[in-house]
């Protein structure tokens, strides 16, 4: 035998060699494995299964597996039972449950329907409107829209000569007689009473007191449900935009939030509810006007309390005829931002011009600035309702306001017309 021949031989022998010693080592190493993390497994299982006091339990590798086995008994050794787990406050918003079946069969009892008979004039024929309301108090007290109910009114705010108002509540069969208590046209509202001469106890429903309003809340509207749908009325949506407060001469405060949720005219008056089951609003009626009605309106329940309340304090106190200029404004604080923003003079933002009040007459608009009235500064909305508490109906008065879209003070002259709700 040559020495290449030999060598050659040396080789493939130290390759046998080294090939066996290592599928040995591989086939002792598994079991070691599987056996030493089957035992962690079942350790764990055990102790959290039957805890016991003052018992520990300690995995000692050996020096050869040490490195293997490590992440393995790391893993078991940390293991938690999936009820034991606790995890850090998430940062992300989750919306909360939204119980509509129950919200709804909370609510609906309380929701009526309410018809107004109108009866015909020289401009239009005898019809009736037909729309939702909510009743806020067990005695029969309803809260409604009001601009489905105005062309049954006179000027003074009077039901017409044979215009009538009915009430039909959820599980009664027989529709209730009803009388106009009062109503405020700006913010699209009206007060009713049920007739109840059997001393009835309604299903009513309070209004919530502070209401956390903003984009994203979620909302369902539950009103009445036509004739010929059996048991319904509800539509889901949120709120899109927020609107800024503004007060009327009297200082009464007005408030508006659109919503995603269509308003359809039977469901005018209707309330909005939260995911707490509080009614937030009031849906609006004035939308029935809108050609697009791809979204709604209402009333936050604070401005509808304070309404409520106001109608009540003048149905039981004296009325009193007060002189008006017919106009709304922003309030004081957002009147300072956009004073800041965009430069505008010291004075009061006109929000809402009424339509055949002084102001109207006078030729104001929406979004002008009003500086002065008789020679009197107009900065903060205080100084506007002093101004009109001090003079009488028919007084004229000289008005200077700054329009914007034209860029110029303007001076214009009104006498003062009898507030109308």
């Amino acid at each position: 035998m040559t020495v290449r021949e030999r060598n050659s031989v040396i080789l493939l022998a130290l390759f046998l060699v080294f090939t066996m010693a290592i599928t040995l080592s591989c086939d002792v190493d598994v079991p070691i494995i599987e056996s030493t993390s089957t035992t962690v497994s079942e350790t764990t299982t055990s102790t959290s299964s039957a805890p016991r006091p003052n018992t520990s339990t300690t995995v000692t590798p050996s020096p050869s597996t040490s490195q293997s086995l490590s992440p393995s008994m790391t893993t078991a050794a940390n293991t938690t039972p999936p009820g034991d787990v606790t995890t850090e406050p998430s940062d992300v918003y989750v919306s909360p449950v939204f119980p509509v079946a129950e919200i709804y069969e909370n609510i609906s009892p309380a929701v009526v329907s309410v018809r107004v008979s109108i009866p015909a004039t020289s401009l239009y024929r005898k019809r009736d409107e037909i729309f939702s309301g909510l009743i806020i108090d067990e005695s029969g007290l309803v809260i409604t829209t009001y601009s489905l109910m105005e062309r049954a009114l006179d000027y003074r705010g009077r039901l017409l000569k044979n215009a009538s108002i009915s009430i039909l509540v959820k599980g009664i069969p027989k529709a209730f007689p009803a009388t106009l208590v009062g109503h405020q046209s700006s913010t699209d509202l009206a007060l009713l009473k049920i007739g109840n001469p059997d001393k009835l106890v309604f299903h009513a429903v309070p209004l919530a007191n502070d209401p956390e309003l903003y984009v994203g809340t979620q909302v369902a509207s539950i009103g009445y449900p036509p004739m010929m749908v059996s048991t319904g009325g509800l539509t889901m949506g949120h709120v899109t935009s927020v609107y800024r407060k503004t007060f009327e001469e009297d200082g009464a405060p007005l408030g508006l939030i659109e919503t995603s949720i269509s308003t359809l005219p039977i469901y005018a008056g209707s309330p909005l509810v939260n995911s707490k089951g509080e009614v937030v609003a009031i849906v609006s009626g004035y939308l029935k006007r809108v050609y697009v009605q791809n979204q709604g309106y209402a009333v936050p329940s604070t401005i509808v309390t304070d309404v409520v309340k106001r109608i009540q304090d003048n149905e039981n106190g004296t009325p009193t005829r007060k002189a008006a200029l017919g106009i709304t404004v922003l309030n004081d604080e957002d009147t300072l931002e956009l004073r800041e923003t965009y430069g505008y003079p010291n004075g009061l933002y006109i929000s809402t011009v009424k339509a055949e009040s002084a102001a109207y007459t006078a030729g104001l608009n929406q979004g002008d600035i009003l500086l002065t009235l008789n020679g009197e500064s107009m900065e903060l909305t205080q100084d506007l309702m002093l101004f009109l508490d001090e003079r009488t109906i028919g007084t004229l008065v000289e008005i200077v306001v700054y329009r914007p879209s034209e860029d110029k003070t303007l001076t214009l002259n009104s006498y003062l017309l009898e507030e109308k709700p």
